[in-house]
């Protein structure tokens, strides 16, 4: 990383990368607020969440039961 622009040093650190699953649950309480108001059905909301899950590989990599609790948590912690 010595040859790095500082900034490129930034996006290289790992303590500027978030955690992937805090992500998933912040963008799940998105969803969670906008099935709340209705503008979007529950049931949409969770499917298309976990379907981000899927495509990002998160199940893969965490397994199903532990996106399976960052959503439960999203959409029924608030």
């Amino acid at each position: 990383m010595k040859n790095l622009s500082s900034n490129a040093q930034k996006i290289n650190s790992e303590q500027t990368r978030s955690d992937p699953l805090d992500i998933l649950f912040e963008r799940s309480c998105v969803l969670a607020d906008r099935a709340r108001d209705g503008s979007l059905q529950f049931i949409e909301g969770v499917d298309m969440a976990y379907s981000a899950a899927e495509w990002s590989g998160l199940v893969d990599r965490f397994g199903d039961d532990v996106v399976q609790l960052v959503l439960a948590d999203a959409f029924g912690g608030r």
